[in-house]
């Protein structure tokens, strides 16, 4: 759907109050259109002109004419002025989509080796493998829990 936003209100230099748009899709090689309101002079009625324009506001290459969507009347409407131009739809741009961070979970910390849970074998496999304050951990839950002589020796 064509579309047109406001990039600027109240530029200067035209027979009215002029109001600068982006528009999309492009028209005539520009992506900009300049759309004022002449007011009624020496009893003629006023115009809505569309004007191709540079991002800057002012005329597009040396073309002054007014483009498709000018229209005579006393009540300017810049919505159907950019309607007739090219089916323009005044919206507010779209907002740039704004970055996702996705978090992953923290890792589960896994709960501590419980010895009441395994076997004598399976105690005395883990207890190889860890540090000394890990080991002294273990074999005080046994002490604490089912005290097998399998895992605290002679204790």
């Amino acid at each position: 759907m064509p579309t047109a936003s406001v990039v600027a209100e109240n530029v200067s230099g035209f027979a009215g109050p002029a109001t600068l748009y982006k528009i999309d899709p492009p028209m005539k090689g520009t992506d900009h259109l300049i759309v004022y309101f002449q007011p009624p002079m020496f009893g003629q009625l006023g115009k809505v002109c569309v004007i191709l324009g540079t991002e800057h506001g002012s005329v597009f290459g040396d073309d002054v004419r007014p483009q498709q969507g000018t229209y005579v009347t006393n009540e300017p409407n810049h919505h159907l002025a950019l309607m007739i131009a090219g089916g323009y739809l005044i919206g507010d741009p779209e907002p740039e989509p704004e970055e996702i961070i996705v978090q992953e979970p923290p890792a589960a910390i896994p709960d501590p080796f419980d010895p009441s849970r395994h076997t004598i074998e399976q105690v005395n496999a883990y207890l190889e493998g860890v540090d000394d304050t890990e080991r002294a951990r273990v074999l005080e839950a046994e002490r604490n829990g089912r005290a097998r002589k399998g895992i605290l020796g002679g204790e």
